[in-house]
C-alpha cells in the first residue's frame, strides 16, 4: 500500500466528524473516503474510528494516530513549500549581523554583489563584535568566527581563519630571534583583548601569557604598531596578509601556528529557509 493512502481521508473524517463532510472537503465521494479509511485501518491493524448509524468517534488508537498524521501532513506541506521557494527568485528582507572588521572588509562587499544580482532583496546589517541572540532579536543570519557555542542554531562553514604571529624586519634587527613560544617572554608583545596567545605545540594546544607596552582592542591599530616596529603581534591572517606580501611584516613561530578556526553562517532553526537567505549563504560560501 502507498503509505500515504487513506491518511488525508482519515484526517478529514476526524476533523469534519463525518464521511460526508470529509468527502465534500476532499471533493470526492463518500464511498471513496470510506474505502480509503478501511484500507488504512487494515494496513495498520488497528481500528481508528467507531461507526454507528448515528455517531462517529475516534478510538483511542485513532486519537494517537491523528496527532501524528497531522504532523506528517504539515511536514509534506513544508517540503513542497520549500521546493517552490527554492525555484523562485530571491526576494525579501534579510536581517544580518557580522563582526565589525571582517564584515566591513569581506562580507559587505559580497553582500553588495548579491544585492546587485538580486535587486528584490533588501539587507539590514548590524556590524558588531557582540554575539546577538538571533531568535530574540529577530536576526535571520549571522557571520561568526571560531568555535560555535549555541548548539540550538544551524550553521554552515563558509571559510576558515588562520592566526599568525608577525613582526617587522626592523624589530628583528634589534632584538633576539623568536624561534620558540618561550622566547615571547623576552619580547614586547602587542596585546588585544586577551592576555594569552594560542599555539599548537606538538599537537597540544598551548595558551601562553604574553605582555607588552601596548594594549588595544583594534586589530588595525595593532597591525600598524607592528609595522612600525613596536613589537610582536598575533592576528588573523586577513589583517596581516597585505603587510606580509609587501615585506612590511614577516611571520615567526610558524611551527606553532594554532589550528584554523571556522568562519560560519549561523541561522535560527526553522522549518525551511527563505530562498533569499539560502541563496545568500550559498553565495558567501562560494566566494569565500
Amino acid at each position: 500500500m502507498d503509505r500515504w493512502s487513506g491518511l488525508d481521508e482519515f484526517v478529514a473524517v476526524a476533523t469534519c466528524g463525518s464521511f460526508t463532510g470529509a468527502a465534500q472537503q476532499l471533493d470526492t465521494s463518500v464511498a471513496q473516503v470510506s474505502r480509503r479509511v478501511k484500507t488504512l485501518e487494515s494496513e495498520l491493524g488497528y481500528q481508528l474510528l467507531t461507526r454507528t448509524t448515528r455517531n462517529l468517534a475516534l478510538t483511542p488508537e485513532g486519537q494517537v494516530f491523528l496527532s501524528h498524521a497531522r504532523l506528517l501532513q504539515h511536514a509534506y506541506e513544508d517540503a513542497t513549500a520549500a521546493l517552490r521557494q527554492r525555484d523562485s527568485q530571491p526576494t525579501g528582507k534579510i536581517r544580518m549581523t557580522a563582526p565589525v572588521m571582517y564584515g566591513e572588509q569581506y562580507i559587505m562587499p559580497l553582500v553588495h554583489q548579491f544585492m546587485c544580482r538580486f535587486p528584490s532583496v533588501t539587507v539590514d546589517m548590524e556590524l558588531t563584535n557582540a554575539q546577538l541572540d538571533l531568535v530574540e532579536q529577530g536576526v535571520d543570519l549571522a557571520i561568526r568566527i571560531g568555535q560555535l557555542k549555541d548548539s540550538s542554531l544551524h550553521a554552515k562553514r563558509l571559510s576558515q581563519r588562520r592566526t599568525l604571529v608577525c613582526v617587522s624586519p626592523g624589530y628583528l634587527k634589534h632584538h633576539q630571534s623568536i624561534k620558540h613560544i618561550r622566547d615571547l617572554a623576552e619580547h614586547n608583545c602587542l596585546l588585544g583583548n586577551a592576555q594569552y596567545w594560542r599555539f599548537m605545540d606538538h599537537g597540544v594546544e598551548r595558551h601562553v601569557k604574553v605582555s607588552g607596552t601596548l594594549r588595544c582592542n583594534s586589530g588595525w591599530a595593532l597591525l600598524d604598531a607592528a609595522r612600525q616596529g613596536l613589537g610582536v603581534v598575533q592576528l588573523p591572517h586577513y589583517y596581516v596578509q597585505e603587510a606580509l606580501e609587501c615585506g612590511a611584516l614577516v611571520t615567526v613561530l610558524d611551527d606553532f601556528t594554532p589550528k584554523e578556526e571556522g568562519i560560519w553562517a549561523v541561522y535560527p532553526p526553522r522549518k525551511y529557509l527563505s530562498t533569499a537567505i539560502r541563496a545568500l549563504i550559498d553565495f558567501l560560501a562560494e566566494q569565500l
